[in-house]
Order: C-alpha cells, then sequence, then structure tokens
C-alpha cells in the first residue's frame, strides 16, 4: 500500500519524535548534571529560542529556493552538530552558548517545514482529528522513550542517549525521500510581512501568551528535577504523562471537529490556570514525588487540551497564507518563551523561582475572557492554493 503524503509526514514526525523524546527535557537536566546554575541553563534555553527565531527566516529562505523536504536533510547536520557538541562540552565550556544557537537551527529547520506540511496535508473539517492522529502516533510510537532514555542515562550515560537519537533521527528522513519536492513562497518584502501581520493581528497576544504557558512546562520539568526527582523518576512520569495525553488527544481531537471548540477551549484554559495554581503551592508547600506527580500529570493533560484546540485554529487560519503566516506567527511565539525565560532567570537569581509557577497562572487567566470568535472567523480564501490533493 503506498503511503499518502500526510501519512509519510506522519511517519517521519514519529521517528523524529523518537529520536528527541530520548533527549527531550535531558538536555537541560544534562547541563544541570554539570555543574550549571539554573540561571545559565535557562538562560541557554533563551538563547535557543532567539536563534530559533532568526533561523525561521533562514528556513523560509532555504525552503524557497530547494524545497521544504531538503530543509529537514539539513535538520540532521545540526543534530549532528549538537549531540557531538554537547559530549564535548565538560571539556570545552566555550561551546555552552553555540550549541543553544545549533539547537535553535534544528529546531527550526525541523519545526518549520513540518507546521507547513501539517497545514497543506489537511482540511478544515479535520484538522482536530488530523492534529491528534498525528500527535498519537508520534506518543504511541515513542510511549517508553522517556523511562527508556532516562535508563540509558543512569546505566550507560549520554553518550547512549545521543547516539541512540541520532539513529533515530537519521532514519526518519526515509519516509519522506519519496515526498515531491514543495517549496515555499515566503515574500521578505516589508510590504508584504505587514499585509499578513495586519491582516492576523488579532493572533498576537494569543500567541505570546499561549507560548509563555506552553514552555513554562520547561520551567517546571528544571524545578522538579532541583526539588529531589531522580532521572529514573522523571523518565517514569514522562511514560504515564505520555498514556494519558495520548487518551486524551484522541478525545480532543474528534471534539474539535464536532464543532465544539469554543466551549472546550474555555474549559481547558480554566482548568490550566488551577492547575498552574496548584503547581505553584505544591512547589511551595508539599514538593513531594507523589504531588510533584500529580501536578505534572493533571496539567500536562489540561494544557494539552488547550494547545490541541487553540493549535486547530492556527493552522486553520495559515491555510491561505502559508508559509507567509507560520513564518511570522514565530516572532510572537519566540517573544513570549523569552519573556518567560526572563522572568524565570529573576525569579531563580532571587531565591523565588516557584513564583514562576503563580505568574503563569495568572497570565493564563487571559484566555477566560479573550474573544475567541475572533481566532475562529475564516481567513480569507483570495489567493488560496490547493495542497491538499492527497
Amino acid at each position: 500500500m503506498q503511503l499518502t503524503d500526510f501519512q509519510k509526514v506522519v511517519a517521519m514526525n514519529a521517528l523524529s519524535g523518537i529520536g528527541m523524546g530520548l533527549v527531550g527535557i535531558f538536555l537541560p537536566i544534562y547541563l544541570l548534571t554539570l555543574g550549571y546554575s539554573l540561571s545559565t541553563v535557562i538562560f541557554w534555553l533563551l538563547i535557543q529560542h532567539s536563534s530559533l527565531l532568526a533561523a525561521a527566516f533562514l528556513v523560509a529562505f532555504v525552503s524557497n529556493r530547494i524545497g521544504l523536504v531538503r530543509c529537514w536533510h539539513i535538520r540532521v547536520v545540526f543534530v549532528g552538530l549538537l549531540f557531538v557538541g554537547l559530549l564535548m562540552l565538560p571539556h570545552h565550556p566555550a561551546l555552552l552558548y553555540l550549541l543553544a544557537v545549533i539547537e535553535g537551527l534544528d529546531a527550526a529547520f525541523f519545526w518549520i517545514p513540518y507546521n507547513i506540511f501539517t497545514v497543506r496535508k489537511t482540511t478544515d473539517g479535520t484538522m482536530g482529528s488530523s492534529l491528534a492522529f498525528m500527535s498519537n502516533v508520534s506518543t504511541a510510537a515513542g510511549i517508553l522513550v522517556p523511562g527508556v532514555a532516562a535508563l540509558l542515562i543512569v546505566y550507560v550515560g549520554y553518550y547512549a542517549l545521543f547516539a541512540v537519537a541520532f539513529v533515530f533521527i537519521v532514519f526518519s528522513i526515509f519516509p519522506v525521500i519519496s515526498l515531491r519536492t514543495e517549496k515555499t513562497d515566503f515574500r521578505f518584502s516589508w510590504r508584504a510581512m505587514r499585509e499578513t501581520v495586519s491582516a492576523n493581528r488579532q493572533f498576537i497576544l494569543p500567541e505570546i501568551i499561549d507560548n509563555f504557558g506552553e514552555d513554562a512546562q520547561i520551567v517546571w520539568s528544571l524545578y522538579i528535577f532541583v526539588a529531589g526527582l531522580t532521572i529514573l523518576n522523571i523518565g517514569a512520569l514522562g511514560v504515564v504523562s505520555s498514556i494519558i495525553g495520548m487518551i486524551g488527544t484522541y478525545l480532543v481531537g474528534k471534539t474539535i471537529d464536532r464543532g465544539s471548540k469554543k466551549k472546550l477551549f474555555r474549559i481547558a484554559a480554566v482548568g490550566t490556570t488551577l492547575l498552574w495554581v496548584f503547581s505553584y503551592v505544591v512547589a511551595v508547600e508539599i514538593p513531594t514525588p507523589i504531588f510533584l506527580y500529580a501536578a505534572t500529570i493533571l496539567r500536562g493533560f489540561a494544557l494539552g487540551t488547550f494547545v490541541s484546540v487553540y493549535s486547530s485554529m492556527i493552522f486553520n487560519r495559515a491555510r491561505p497564507s502559508d508559509a507567509q503566516f507560520l513564518v511570522l506567527r514565530e516572532v510572537p511565539t519566540i517573544l513570549g518563551r523569552v519573556i518567560l525565560f526572563i522572568v524565570a532567570i529573576g525569579f531563580a537569581t532571587f531565591g523565588h523561582f516557584d513564583l514562576v509557577f503563580l505568574v503563569v497562572a495568572g497570565v493564563s487567566v487571559y484566555f477566560w475572557f479573550n474573544n475567541v470568535d475572533r481566532l475562529l472567523e475564516p481567513a480569507s480564501h483570495a489567493n488560496r492554493q490547493s495542497f491538499n490533493d492527497n
């Protein structure tokens, strides 16, 4: 049976997801184990995401000329450089921030083509279930990955972790080798970019706040490691969270396609806020393993539900503008993350790191009251191109 283009992208994402899932949260934890301070690691993340923003425009330039699939080929080179550099880091500390830039390039050369293909190979009416399917195939393929990663680190070492991860990322290219070379038509003129921003300005603040909350998950993972959970604890937590998240994502995807977006959006937003408050209370009053587990799993489920609904709005909105929207979207996306990391560094510096989670809860209240109808408005169908022939 010949795979459709959509299925090829899903297969690629599943294999790549296993590779990066092996590293995932363990990369910043690796930096902590090398003796870098919490503030330094968060600053490393800030540099990484700032680099991703600049690299997003580089990806647009490259994909305009050689196509999206070849961007994934280039990405493999960046991953190789990253893993080799991380292994050299204990003896060559000057590499630290260069590696953050390389990781930003890696992320951009994966996610920009992936997001564009997601829009091109799906339809408005099935976006919710399509996103759920893509997520769940990746999760199912790598459901034990966090646990395996933890075992590799503890019993073999990080060099084995990076080697196995790299093998999966290399193999992730094979499903999309036969994918036809689709280029982008990103216009670098100020006029074209202003028009796209103006037509979608209602997404600017939501994108900033959404990514402020999403990436707080990374900050929380650093906190629970510092608070005393072992690498094996975090690996086991990742496995449990993956199982629950997969079930939730499947149910949410079906609900989105039935037209219940607005109601589900509000419920998930309220649940996410309350669980960030719960996370703050746990961090301050009862940072025991069982409560850290509970806060992580419950909040992850609520936030995952919210992100599924919100992402379906974003991808449907991007359909007429294609790369023009998805590349420019990175500006408010990265701004939200940069603000989060600056806040986290500030609190960590003054010894009140746990306050980050209370701030995230407060900021997320915005989604209790924002105008969801504006986000659900269909984008103009003028100049729409049909990319859904598969």
